[in-house]
């Protein structure tokens, strides 16, 4: 059997040339499967979402107190008692409600002791 032919056309228009048989074929450049793994960098945690989060609330655990050193003594009792509004929730409500209708505040209603209540019975 003889050789296969071999013509070499290395662009529209060049001239048509004999291919030396076996055709050798080189790489242009070598294939990269995989990426090359970054390095460790401490500016990667800090701009971690988790971590700007945690950062920020640090940050007003510290900056809080020293804010609440500078308010007036009647800002100060006026937060004292909203937080104390917002432990009782019942409270809360009563007078939100309250201030929606413009009804007065109600003073606390004295429970009757036991002795006093007659029973369904009789």
């Amino acid at each position: 059997m003889d050789a296969p032919k071999c013509i070499e056309y290395a662009f529209p228009g060049a001239p048509k040339t004999v291919a030396p048989y076996p055709i050798l074929l080189t790489a242009h450049a070598k294939y990269e499967y995989f990426e090359k793994q970054q390095g460790f960098a401490f500016s990667s945690i800090l701009k971690n979402p988790m971590m700007l989060m945690m950062i920020f609330s640090v940050g007003l655990m510290f900056v809080m107190p020293m804010m609440m050193d500078n308010l007036d003594p009647e800002d100060k009792e006026r937060m004292q008692k909203q937080m104390e509004m917002q432990s009782d929730p019942q409270k809360m409500l009563s007078e939100l409600m309250g201030g929606l209708t413009g009804a007065p505040a109600q003073a606390p209603v004295k429970k009757a002791s036991g002795k006093s209540r007659k029973s369904r019975r009789d």
